[in-house]
């Protein structure tokens, strides 16, 4: 009771707490270096483990090479040869990865560089001794004596590599001792640390999980990379020869054999076993080309086709190139790439381009025939109703004042029709040559085109400071001409017609609704008036070609204004939206990409 009774009070209850917490603090600092021991001393192991794997390897590739080397003595068969250069690069990969291991074990790695210098030796040992063996006088006792000397040094090599190796597995000896004590005093201080702190082994233990889930999604991810890589030629739909110009021995790769459509090893890898899946009609070009290079030793590069034992044609791209084996003697490696589908895409382009020329074409003589020909008989229909207003006018009926008027508007209306076509037109054909583009200068050249029509309305325009982009500087004339136009078309007749163009900043709001990456990508341009506005369900029918809203017959219109606004914005990679309401008006935003993305 009295020793409950200690606790009660806040002095010792603050000191029981302080104390507490300096035990919690020792052990976990405690712990932590015990794991962070733990840990060196796995790597160290693990480092250990894989540099006597490694050893381990070497030996073997090298005893490999020595049973290649006899067999080759005894029956002469080159096919034991044939992986030599491969192994060759994975004894340097070894030995790469050997100094990479040792990197911080300065004894260790000056080992490696004796062995590596070991090793040159040797196969400057194995070169000579192939030498001897190939040579057509064979001097039986040279070639045993350097037999001799070889299996010699390879003893004193691999007596060298295992006492790399002994070493190694005394020092893995040594961790392992070292690891296990340092587990048992681990052990106790999680021990302590459970008693004292369960959270923070739960939150351990979570970590752990999620690392093994890591380490889990790693591995199958490297499973899956070394699936693809062997299935790489495949899939690539690739295959690679070689040519000896030496011995005119050809080997053809596995996916070789599949492009001439065939299984691997179908037939003996020779130049007359595969010119007879070469297409008739590219088979002399092919094989002459082919030849000269073995001549001039020219690098080669053709589009041909194979023509397989089912009638299928591939376009195959070859390229070859000439260099020297190790032995001196002239090869030539060539890569065939089937380009099958990449051609027959080719051909539809090309003749797409033909029919979109042609497309190109009727849209000139279009416009040429509204520029001219239309037109033409419209000035005289316009012409010939100016003189007739002008001396028969006031003896026509009512009635014939009235035809005579209506005659005249859809005369007019026609004009404007064909004039918002051949906009229209140029805006799909039109060079499209992007320049520095004043948008200040752009909006002053419209209001000076439109003045009358500002002066008759008396509209009051406000104009901020905008931005020079790169642009098409007659098309963006043509898109504020329009827009600026439609508001003083669509004006209320009891108000003055204002009309504001800015450039504002784009809300965070637009990039959601409008789909913008970064709205740093591009500029925004509002041209704001106070017309009649229209409901905003039809907000994106009115940018559509010949669509117009059902609006009061005195204001006239062609449906073609805003389509070719539309289509000036999209040439210019842009895009335009609007907002607006009955009777309060109208707010386009056009929005413009700045330079890089143009």
């Amino acid at each position: 009771m009295k020793f409950l009774k200690l606790f009660k009070n806040s002095q010792v209850f603050k000191l029981a707490l302080g104390v507490a917490i300096l035990v919690v603090c020792y052990f976990g600092s405690k712990f932590f270096s015990q794991m962070q021991r733990l840990t060196s001393t796995l790597e160290l192991i693990a480092k250990s483990n894989e540099t006597q794997l490694e050893l381990e390897k070497l030996l073997s590739i090298i005893n490999s090479y020595d049973y290649s080397l006899r067999n080759y003595i005894i029956t002469k068969d080159e096919s034991y040869l044939q992986n030599r250069f491969l192994n060759r690069g994975i004894i340097e990969e070894g030995i790469k990865k050997l100094k990479i291991l040792t990197v911080n074990d300065s004894v260790r790695n000056k080992d490696i560089l004796t062995l590596e210098k070991l090793i040159n030796y040797r196969f400057k040992l194995f070169r000579e001794t192939l030498i001897a063996a190939k040579s057509s006088n064979v001097d039986r006792l040279g070639l045993n004596s350097k037999l001799k000397k070889s299996n010699d040094y390879t003893e004193m090599m691999k007596l060298f590599v295992y006492k790399i190796i002994n070493s190694e597995r005394l020092k893995t000896k040594f961790q392992n001792s070292n690891h296990q004590f340092e587990l048992q005093d681990s052990l106790m201080t999680a021990f302590l640390l459970i008693i004292l702190s369960l959270l923070i082994l739960l939150l351990s233990f979570n970590k752990t999980n999620g690392d093994i889930e890591d380490l889990k999604q790693a591995n199958d991810k490297l499973m899956l990379l070394n699936e693809s890589f062997n299935a790489a030629e495949k899939t690539a739909g690739f295959g690679h020869w070689m040519v000896n110009l030496e011995t005119n021995q050809y080997t053809f790769s596995d996916n070789m054999f599949r492009l001439m459509g065939v299984e691997p090893n179908a037939f003996e890898s020779t130049l007359e076993n595969s010119i007879k899946y070469l297409h008739p009609d590219d088979l002399e070009y092919v094989t002459q080309v082919h030849k000269d290079s073995l001549v001039n030793h020219q690098s080669t590069s053709i589009v041909f086709r194979f023509l397989t034992a089912s009638n299928e044609v591939k376009y195959i791209m070859g390229v070859g190139s000439f260099t020297k084996d190790g032995n001196g003697n002239m090869i030539k490696i060539g890569v065939n790439y089937d380009i099958t589908d990449q051609y027959k895409r080719t051909l539809e382009l090309e003749e797409n381009n033909k029919e979109l020329k042609y497309i190109n074409s009727e849209l000139e003589s279009f416009n040429n025939i509204v520029s001219h020909d239309l037109q033409e008989p419209l000035r005289k229909i316009q012409m010939f109703i100016s003189r007739v207003e002008e001396k028969e006018f006031d003896g026509l009926s009512q009635q014939g004042r009235d035809y005579f008027s209506k005659i005249r508007i859809a005369a007019n209306r026609m004009q404007t029709l064909l004039i918002d076509l051949v906009n229209y037109s140029r805006t799909i054909k039109g060079d499209k040559v992007f320049v520095e583009t004043d948008l200040n200068k752009i909006i002053s050249d419209t209001i000076q085109d439109l003045t009358t029509n500002i002066e008759e309305k008396s509209a009051i325009l406000h104009i901020g400071q905008l931005p020079i982009i790169k642009a098409i500087p007659f098309q963006l004339k043509q898109l504020f001409i329009n827009l600026v136009s439609n508001s003083l078309k669509y004006s209320q007749e009891d108000n003055i017609p204002q009309i504001n163009i800015n450039s504002e900043v784009i809300t965070e709001e637009e990039v959601s609704n409008y789909e913008i990456i970064n709205k740093e990508d591009y500029y925004k341009i509002v041209v704001e008036d106070n017309g009649i506005g229209f409901k905003q369900e039809y907000a994106e029918k009115i940018f559509l070609l010949f669509k117009r809203l059902e609006t009061d017959p005195k204001y006239s219109g062609t449906g073609l204004g805003l389509a070719i606004c539309n289509r000036i914005v999209e040439n210019h990679k842009g895009f335009i939206k609007v907002k607006s309401e009955p009777n309060r008006g109208s707010k386009f935003y056009i929005f413009l990409p700045k330079g890089d993305l143009v």
